[in-house]
């Protein structure tokens, strides 16, 4: 990554790697391989400003034809799926406060890109009514990592929430668990 580069930390390898609780755990996470978990090519490296304009570029449709756009942008997804234990909190019934279209998350009237991995949490949302863009980077201090499994909340989703609904409270995202 080039300089000057947000260092992140992480405790996420804390149960796969059976580090009792008991035990402090955080390590350098900056330069770990993402694409791990990622299509080759999905994983960036960028500035804030870039990820706005990555932001208005994927909500606006700009690269893509108008059947495209829709296909990536609809509510196809209402309803479907369902809560299953062994993949939460990934697996659950789309709704619309929170579905997915194809690359996008939909949020109310939001398009959104969320990712959390390797201690840092990333949120670029695009409001296509009003044209606004929000964008955060966040990373975290050992305290944010559950002790038992070192999970951890996406707080860039928060923040951006908490921005959105002062920017645009008649569109005003749902937050996390509420």
């Amino acid at each position: 990554m080039p300089e000057p580069t947000l260092h992140a930390y992480s405790s996420e390898r804390r149960g796969p790697l059976n580090i009792p609780p008991s035990s402090p755990f955080y390590e350098e996470a900056t330069y770990w391989n993402a694409n791990w978990g990622t299509p080759p090519g999905a994983s960036e490296a960028t500035t804030i400003d870039d990820m706005a304009t990555t932001a208005i570029a994927v909500g606006t449709g700009k690269l893509l034809s108008k059947a495209s756009y829709h296909d990536m942008t609809a509510p196809n997804l209402l309803g479907f799926g369902y809560k299953d234990p062994s993949c939460v909190p990934s697996c659950f019934t789309q709704i619309p406060a929170y579905n997915y279209g194809i690359g996008v998350v939909r949020t109310g009237n939001w398009l959104i890109q969320n990712p959390l991995v390797g201690g840092y949490s990333a949120s670029e949302a695009y409001l296509p009514s009003q044209k606004l863009t929000v964008a955060v980077v966040a990373t975290f201090l050992p305290g944010a990592f559950d002790p038992t499994t070192g999970n951890y909340p996406n707080a860039s989703d928060t923040v951006w929430r908490l921005i959105a609904r002062y920017l645009a409270p008649q569109d005003a995202p749902a937050l996390p668990n509420g």
